[in-house]
């Protein structure tokens, strides 16, 4: 894949920070959209409305539907222009959106039109977060040396995690403070507040280091949909396959299932409930987060395809569990080990997926047919999770979601069957 005269480069290591600390700051700010939409549901939409959050949770499907055209033209920047260049103009469009989200009007000053700017926001949302996903991708696997891919490129997944910690920790903190009402006021704006301009020493850092990637070389088939879809198109399918059960476990167990959580828990035991139960779940993402460069390197060592068929048999039978566990368990100990055990179990496909999804593209077409082939499935499937579960919850045909989730889980698990072993594309 890369040239392995860069095995020994010490330039590995700095463009795995700087493709990590992006990535950091994107999921950071696309996470606090996730955590507090329980809370700013009411800014937005007519809080008499009970499906209120149904709509907010539709809106952050939107953002995974818009994705796919996020990876085409910053795939294509990636692909053609550099690694670097796409990973700002990602980062910096989706930091713009938090801003914004901060300061917009809510639906008691513009009515209607306050949806309306939350829809607009989300699209531009989905256009950066499909940007930013492949290219993070292609530009950790890259920098990698030859027989450390899978460690160094897990830093991503590590990274995505860790912009969930962030935005959890963020939640405690003002639900600490304030409560619930406070969340629902001035928290949430205050949080977007803080992931928009985070983002600001980040791309100010970026815009003056030198990127430690080499330049790509002109070509017409860099970047190119055309030669994606004719000459790559069996790699692209898998990539879209393998991404369907993966990124709707991923989604339920760090959106879905944490809010469920602390809805049970605040049922139970009002607000230190759910204050216990967030602490539970930062303490579940912070052992998720740590996992990750744990599977890179096993996979290193075994190949990517062992540790995706564990998440696909594994997951299977977790995932009713979970979805049961969330509903019904009030003792924080036992949710911690719930949650903890879904962890283990998800680490195997997050933690190797960005890899074994890059090595299957040459360099030409890597990020866009990564970024594009994560996208379609992300947005079919990963986005709609929290707003089918929730759906599910409301009508009492949750058992139907559990049975959705575990079928996507299979098909993950079939994709990683019909993989080649570890692959060394150059």
């Amino acid at each position: 894949m890369a040239n392995r005269a860069r095995d020994t480069r010490p330039d590995a290591v700095r463009l795995i920070a700087a493709s990590s600390v992006p990535n950091l700051v994107q999921w950071v700010n696309l996470y606090v959209y996730a955590g507090f939409a329980p809370y700013f549901r009411t800014a937005f939409f007519d809080p008499a409305d009970e499906n209120s959050l149904i709509w907010v949770y539709a809106v952050f499907a939107v953002t995974f539907v818009m994705r796919p055209v996020g990876s085409w033209i910053f795939g294509r920047i990636a692909d053609r222009r550099g690694r670097r260049p796409a990973l700002i103009g990602a980062v910096g469009l989706m930091a713009a959106c938090s801003l914004v989200l901060a300061v917009c009007p809510s639906q008691a000053q513009i009515g209607g039109w306050a949806a309306v700017a939350l829809v607009l926001i989300g699209v531009v949302q989905g256009i950066a977060t499909g940007g930013e996903y492949g290219t993070a991708a292609v530009a950790l696997t890259e920098a990698a040396t030859s027989n450390r891919r899978g460690f160094f490129a897990s830093f991503q997944s590590a990274t995505i995690v860790g912009g969930l910690v962030v935005a959890q920790v963020m939640l405690l903190v003002t639900l600490a403070v304030g409560g619930s009402a406070g969340a629902s006021t001035w928290g949430w704006r205050g949080a977007f507040a803080v992931a928009g301009l985070a983002a600001l020493p980040v791309i100010w850092g970026a815009l003056r280091t030198r990127s430690a990637a080499p330049r790509p070389v002109a070509s017409a088939q860099r970047g190119s949909m055309r030669v994606l879809l004719t000459q790559h198109w069996r790699a692209l399918v898998w990539v879209m396959l393998l991404t369907a059960g993966g990124t709707a476990a991923f989604y339920t167990l760090t959106v879905s299932v944490p809010q469920e959580i602390r809805e049970t828990m605040r049922t139970a035991r009002g607000d230190v409930g759910e204050l216990q139960a967030t602490v539970a779940v930062i303490v579940a993402l912070v052992v998720l987060m740590i996992l990750q460069p744990v599977g890179g390197a096993l996979s290193d060592r075994v190949g990517r395809r062992p540790l995706l068929v564990f998440f696909g048999v594994a997951g299977i039978v977790v995932a009713p569990l979970l979805l049961w566990g969330a509903n019904v368990l009030t003792d924080v100990a036992a949710i911690t080990t719930m949650l903890v055990i879904a962890a283990v179990v998800v680490t195997g496909y997050l933690s190797v997926n960005g890899v074994a999804k890059a090595e299957r593209f040459p360099p030409e077409v890597r990020a866009l047919g990564v970024g594009f082939g994560y996208a379609i499935a992300n947005s079919l499937f990963g986005g709609t999770a929290p707003l089918l579960l929730h759906a599910s919850r409301r009508t009492g045909h949750e058992p139907w979601f559990a049975v959705y989730l575990c079928a996507l889980i299979a098909v993950t698990l079939a994709a990683a069957l019909a993989a080649r072993g570890k692959t060394d594309r150059t």
